[in-house]
């Protein structure tokens, strides 16, 4: 009787093999595979990545066609002494970061170096500026603000000018860099010039 059983079990699991592969022929697939086994090995297909704009009001370039400036912008503080720092690099201008951004209400500041010890630097040329020449600064984000030059004036390099500090609803621009005569005790020219500009 148990001999019979066990030959019947046998005969039946055969033949749900034997119907399994039928199956499988018929409907052209290679191998059958259970939903429950395909479902659980699905993978999720990733979505593209979002790509955030840039923000980044800060300048990023300054350029000045009159006279062929197209410098990178570093952003600086106070040197050791608190006097506004100038660019680690004579080819590039340093932007005050502790005032406002350029195109912000107020007065920003951008200083350079007029000369090296290897010859012209990045303001060089800067005294053949003139009222209404064009100075452009390219923010991170990429877009382009246009100031145009109002004037000139020549200050003594010690002198703590208050108005390049001063409060405003319109956003203005004072390029700096030194001039006068160099004074070796204190390694550094006798006096400022300050060309204002403002957003046209």
């Amino acid at each position: 009787m148990r001999a019979r059983v066990l030959a019947a079990a046998i005969a039946f699991c055969l033949g749900l093999g034997v119907y399994a592969l039928i199956a499988a022929a018929y409907s052209g697939r290679a191998t059958w595979t259970s939903p429950l086994l395909k479902a659980s090995s699905a993978v999720p297909v990733p979505k593209p990545a979002v790509k955030l704009p840039n923000l980044d009001r800060s300048p990023a370039r300054l350029i000045i066609p009159a006279i062929g400036v197209d410098a990178k912008v570093e952003s600086r503080g106070l040197d050791s002494r608190r006097n506004m720092d100038t660019p680690a690099d004579f080819h590039d201008v340093a932007w005050y970061r502790l005032g406002p951004k350029p195109g912000e209400p107020g007065n920003a500041l951008i200083n350079g170096h007029v000369n090296w010890w290897t010859g012209d630097a990045v303001f060089a040329h800067l005294s053949r500026l003139r009222a209404g020449d064009e100075v452009r600064v390219v923010r991170g984000d990429g877009v382009s603000l246009v100031f145009k030059v109002t004037g000139t004036r020549t200050v003594d390099a010690n002198s703590r000018v208050a108005s390049l500090f001063a409060a405003s609803d319109r956003p203005t621009l004072t390029l700096i860099t030194c001039t006068g005569i160099w004074n070796p005790l204190t390694q550094s020219d006798t006096q400022r010039l300050l060309v204002s500009a403002t957003i046209a």
